[in-house]
């Protein structure tokens, strides 16, 4: 098993789908003199084209003891009691996993990716100089008041890493304790493989997605699933051509089956076939080609965000973006790259948003230059990883001393 100074526990590994944990494995080799590692659960075969890698330690329900598989034959409810809310199955093995490989490895930093709950089991357990920090991808978590008090306070934690201010104001305003130092640290992108494309490419792009020439394309790029709201969009869509006719709306993603087949379903009923494409699951390597073949860009979420990866993704190629109002969205983009659509459950919300852009091709450039600028300033790579190289050499400089 391989030495570490920061273990990273993230439930996926970084060679799956999956931004946020991708990052943490380009971490991993980013930060050479930097002994890191993950600890994530998988239990099937490795995909192919991945090499086992000792600095990404997989786990599973092998080996569990006699009193672990007992305890996963109790109902859900009571091991959430007995284990601060960790509940489900997979959840609960991943847990005891990471406490056994922690106990191995006695690292000096340990940061869990939105595993908040981790927190008071694992604090228990360190009986070594560690450090123990959140790192809160989302906006919130949501629990009921009763439980929340004594989860949210987070006093196991000796630090909070956040994406955004209104991450942390959203949890702090709500609890009577709220104890840790919060770390406000932007999602980084890379800028040179996201980035605008000329008319060659894009022609190119929509070659390979046989998408057609002589369209607007519309791209919603997330997982296919109901929360992220690419229905609000298909919902609004005949408003949309009546407005702009030659207008196409393209959604990629990979998720829920049945919702996949529910928004066929609906476009077959409003006879869009002809103007609306269900795409399915790019892959990581094919996305850039996406945003590429794309005209404008939505995110009509339905659930609070943190700091979405595929929004700065499509901000760096250039792309006029529209998406659900957040105040996370609003504190991190300023209105000239990124039109925020309030209530945006109410019929025809997004309407006049993606329609007065696919009408103006004047602003779509002026919002592509400024976005191109804004994400090269605040979020590319060459400026937000010495940022978390900082905090990670911050924390371990304070292991054993005072924070």
């Amino acid at each position: 098993m391989t030495k570490a100074d920061i273990i990273h526990l993230t439930s996926k590994p970084p060679f799956t789908s999956g931004s946020y944990n991708r990052t943490i494995g380009e971490w991993l080799d980013q930060f050479n003199d930097l002994r890191q590692a993950t600890i994530s659960y998988w239990n099937e075969a490795l995909p192919k084209g991945v090499e086992a890698d000792s600095r990404v330690i997989l786990v599973n329900d092998n080996g569990l003891s006699v009193i672990q598989r007992a305890t996963l034959l109790t109902p859900e409810r009571i091991r959430s009691q007995w284990f601060n809310g960790v509940a489900q199955r997979q959840s609960l093995i991943y847990l005891w996993k990471a406490q056994q490989t922690l106990a191995q490895l006695r690292p000096k930093l340990i940061i869990c990716h939105d595993n908040y709950k981790f927190g008071a089991i694992l604090k228990q357990q360190i009986d070594w100089p560690c450090r123990l920090v959140l790192a809160q991808h989302g906006l919130s978590y949501h629990l009921p008041a009763a439980r929340a008090t004594h989860l949210y306070s987070l006093k196991s934690f000796d630090a909070v890493w956040a994406m955004t201010r209104t991450s942390y104001r959203f949890d702090r305003n709500r609890m009577a304790a709220y104890e840790p130092i919060v770390h406000v640290l932007p999602n980084p992108v890379d800028t040179n493989r996201f980035h605008p494309a000329n008319e060659t490419e894009r022609r190119e792009a929509r070659l390979r997605w046989n998408l057609p020439q002589d369209k607007l394309i519309v791209l919603s790029l997330a997982r296919l699933v109901a929360q992220k709201g690419a229905h609000v969009i298909l919902k609004t869509w005949p408003e949309v051509l009546r407005q702009c006719p030659n207008a196409f709306l393209w959604i990629v993603g990979g998720g829920d089956a049945d919702y996949a087949r529910y928004l066929q379903t609906l476009i077959e009923a409003m006879n869009l076939t002809n103007s609306v494409r269900v795409q399915g699951m790019a892959q990581p390597e094919d996305t850039p080609s996406c945003y590429r073949a794309s005209n404008v860009f939505v995110f009509p979420t339905l659930i609070s965000e943190g700091q979405s990866f595929a929004l700065l993704e499509a901000l760096a190629s250039g792309l006029p973006a529209v998406a659900s109002h957040q105040d996370s969205m609003e504190e991190a983009f300023p209105p000239e790259i990124l039109i925020l659509v309030k209530d945006a459950n109410i019929s025809g919300q997004f309407v006049k948003p993606i329609s007065s852009l696919l009408n103006d091709a004047l602003r779509r450039k002026q919002m592509s230059e400024d976005a191109r600028e804004f994400t090269l300033r605040h979020h590319s790579k060459q400026v937000v990883l010495p940022m978390v190289e900082r905090f990670f050499r911050h924390q371990l400089s304070l292991v054993g001393g005072v924070s």
